[in-house]
């Protein structure tokens, strides 16, 4: 959008738009809110953190909800390991650590905000179970026990605790993105950048947890730094860290001597999804690096990443290749919704790569490709955007799963309408003479319903104020080019008849960008239309 100019211009006059709007849209807002950065007025003791859970009924219902849910959970936590913990926690409460309240405080925190949309379709009278106290406990548990120092649990509490903060935050991520630098440098303390396979003090079991544990973290740094604008915190070259196995939970045990078999890409476990996601985020990561880069990027180089995009896509395993939401009716949501992502995370790989060259010598036909495979998947996120609409209104295949279009995903929605917004204004002056007026009419239809889905979005309000007004602009803009050149056309088609309407500069100057007509002059016009052929 800060290449727009004009469409920065009009936004800085603008009376709708709130100042704090555009300061939220550049994460400047910090959130006031205990984080891990702030030190606490006094250290929590075990008992403390006991007396403020939920009873233990509900406390049951939440871990049941959260282990049930394929979509949100990581696969961090093992089932079969943690029922056995926390059925001895609830026996003997006072031999338990803080890092492991902290992690159960985390996985409540994120089932009670997955609860609370469930609940309000079920009793809306029953009080939610605040998630913001939970998220705040498992905050005071971490900095009390001393995370920093590797305590056991405390890396897959603070990865849990950075998703409840997440999926509830709707602001700014800024401070989420610093925690997530902690998560980043605490899991290379811990040597979990580095295979497990060679390492004697390290069992079976413990190394494969560990690799589900880098592979979110790896694919979240990845995707928040490329979402604040910054260098990914994770070098590549100096990890070797495997992808975990396609196992359920319950092919792994505690005192297993072997690994066993990865089970076919076919099967698909609730690990299926981050693992073949790994393979499009390594691609994806390449490429936001080679944007950042300071070095002038070969063309060659980019056509290369876009193959390598586009295999890393093919390769994926059948079920999750692109569907219409109305083909699915035999798929679960969750499935829908990793099926989208994968297909958003691809199409955005492929507009990142090729952005720069829609202004970059836009007369040298070399850039072509890239400008229309940009264009082209800026216009298919822009559909995907429609699908997701449409499908979680009510009575829609996702209208349960709404809270999933997070921020992340809003920021692929406004990526893809500014490359079209961009596209369009560094071409404006030529599109009176476009001889495929479809491809701009494509361009326009895909902005405005865009356009009227930012208009009713309620999640994110400031987004979704700056995104309608940014494309309202911008439609405008094009609507006013267009009628222009249509008014010219006819004056020439006149024209070249052998007739000639008298005043056309006049009438055009009145109509062209004006507010209101001077309908007296209008009138005098038409009084005395002076010589004319007929």
């Amino acid at each position: 959008m800060q290449e727009i100019k004009d469409i920065r211009a009009d936004l800085s006059s603008h009376d709708s738009l709130a100042s704090d709007d555009l300061e939220t849209i550049q994460d400047v807002d910090i959130q006031t809110d205990i984080n891990l950065d702030v030190s606490l007025s006094h250290i929590l003791s075990v008992a403390d953190a006991i007396s403020s859970l939920p009873p233990q009924p509900t406390c049951d219902i939440l871990l049941s909800n959260y282990f049930n849910c394929r979509y949100l959970v990581l696969g961090i936590v093992h089932y079969g390991k943690f029922r056995m913990e926390y059925e001895r926690f609830w026996k003997k409460p006072a031999e338990t650590s803080l890092s492991w309240l902290a992690l159960l405080y985390s996985i409540l925190s994120i089932s009670s905000m997955l609860s609370q949309g469930q609940q309000t379709r079920t009793d809306p009278t029953k009080p939610p179970i605040s998630t913001q106290h939970l998220q705040q406990m498992t905050a005071h548990c971490l900095v009390s026990c001393g995370y920093a120092t590797a305590k056991r649990y405390a890396l897959e509490a603070l990865l849990l605790y950075l998703q409840s903060k997440f999926m509830t935050q709707t602001r700014s991520h800024a401070q989420l993105w610093l925690d997530l630098g902690t998560v980043v440098r605490l899991a290379f303390r811990m040597g979990y950048h580095r295979d497990p396979r060679g390492l004697a003090d390290i069992t079976q079991f413990e190394g494969e947890m560990r690799r589900r544990v880098w592979l979110h973290i790896f694919q979240i740094d990845a995707l928040a730094s490329f979402h604040m604008g910054l260098p990914s915190m994770i070098p590549t070259e100096y990890c070797d860290t495997e992808a975990p196995r396609n196992l359920y939970d319950t092919d792994l045990s505690m005192d297993m001597d072997t690994l066993p078999p990865s089970r076919p890409y076919t099967e698909v476990t609730p690990l299926l999804y981050g693992i073949v996601k790994s393979g499009i985020m390594g691609v994806f990561k390449k490429i936001v690096a080679r944007t950042q880069s300071l070095a002038s990027p070969k063309y060659d180089e980019t056509i290369t990443l876009d193959h390598e995009m586009k295999a890393a896509y093919e390769n994926l395993p059948e079920v999750f290749h692109r569907r219409d939401v109305a083909q699915s009716f035999m798929d679960s949501s969750d499935l829908i919704l990793q099926r989208c992502t994968l297909e958003l995370l691809y199409l955005k790989g492929i507009v990142v790569l090729h952005r720069r060259y829609i202004r970059h010598d836009p007369q040298n036909p070399t850039f072509e490709p890239s400008r229309r495979f940009c264009i082209e998947a800026a216009l298919e996120i822009l559909d995907r955007q429609a699908d997701l609409h449409q499908a979680t209104q009510p009575g829609g295949r996702l209208h349960g799963d709404m809270w999933v279009v997070t921020s992340l995903t809003v920021h692929d929605f406004l990526l893809a309408a500014m490359v079209i917004c961009l596209d369009l204004s560094i071409n404006i002056e030529a599109l009176g003479e476009e001889k495929d007026t479809s491809r701009v009419s494509r361009k326009l239809q895909a902005l405005q319903l865009s356009q009227q889905i930012w208009a009713t979005t309620d999640n994110h309000p400031s987004q979704s104020r700056l995104a309608s007004l940014v494309l309202d602009l911008m439609i405008k803009k094009v609507d006013k080019v267009r009628s222009q050149a249509d008014w010219n056309n006819a004056a020439n088609a006149f024209s070249l008849a052998g007739m000639e309407l008298p005043y056309i500069e006049t009438m055009s100057d009145m109509i062209d960008g004006t507010e209101a007509l001077d309908w007296s002059m209008l009138d005098q016009f038409f009084q005395d239309p002076g010589p004319t052929t007929s």
